[in-house]
């Protein structure tokens, strides 16, 4: 029986289908940036996702939490986060050049009013410096007994709303204890931040 070989070629039907989705850039808040989930899964996802599919120029990633880090000792703690837990290893130097090049952090209670207006400063500085343009996700990284602190300081210091670009919200699971307090946690958010 004669040798094959087996050439792949695009399907020229799916030509056309494809819908390449560009990311806009953003910044990320993490609040409970220091955390275990934050080390363990978000930080080595994000590069990841850096390595991978290359994020959007001026990606940013605000670790908001109580230790006093600097930006610089918030940057080796991601390091050495992803050096343990991604997927893919060793790190590339470039890949993590440029994503670090985005990590910045502050340090404050959940409660206090006043770090809420650094951060909104801090993401201001973010839309100029690595062209943002006012997009934010906010990631709740912490115990749930701190969710509604949150959402209501951000709606106090105005990071619920945003003339320039879109803001989001992603609350880590558990949304409640049952189904009561979820919809009361639902409530809250809702009070706050707009769905759309």
């Amino acid at each position: 029986m004669p040798h094959r070989s087996v050439v792949e070629a695009p399907n020229p039907l799916r030509e056309g289908l494809r819908i390449k989705q560009t990311t806009e850039p953003c910044a990320m808040v993490i609040f409970g940036a220091t955390g275990d989930l934050t080390h363990r899964k978000l930080l080595p996802a994000l590069y990841n996702l850096a390595l991978e599919h290359p994020l959007p120029a001026g990606f940013s990633v605000v670790g908001f939490a109580r230790r006093p880090y600097t930006d610089e000792d918030f940057r080796q703690q991601a390091l050495e986060s992803i050096n343990s837990y991604s997927r893919q290893k060793p790190v590339n130097p470039q890949v993590w050049e440029i994503f670090a090049a985005g990590i910045r952090y502050l340090q404050s209670a959940f409660h206090d009013p006043a770090g809420y207006e650094r951060l909104n400063n801090l993401l201001n500085e973010l839309d100029h410096e690595r062209g943002t343009s006012g997009n934010r996700i906010f990631y709740l990284s912490t115990p749930p007994s701190q969710y509604p602190e949150i959402i209501q300081r951000l709606g106090a210091a105005g990071l619920n709303k945003n003339r320039k670009g879109w803001t989001r919200i992603i609350i880590e699971k558990p949304f409640g204890r049952d189904l009561a307090s979820a919809r009361e946690l639902n409530r809250q958010v809702a009070r706050v931040f707009r769905e759309e």
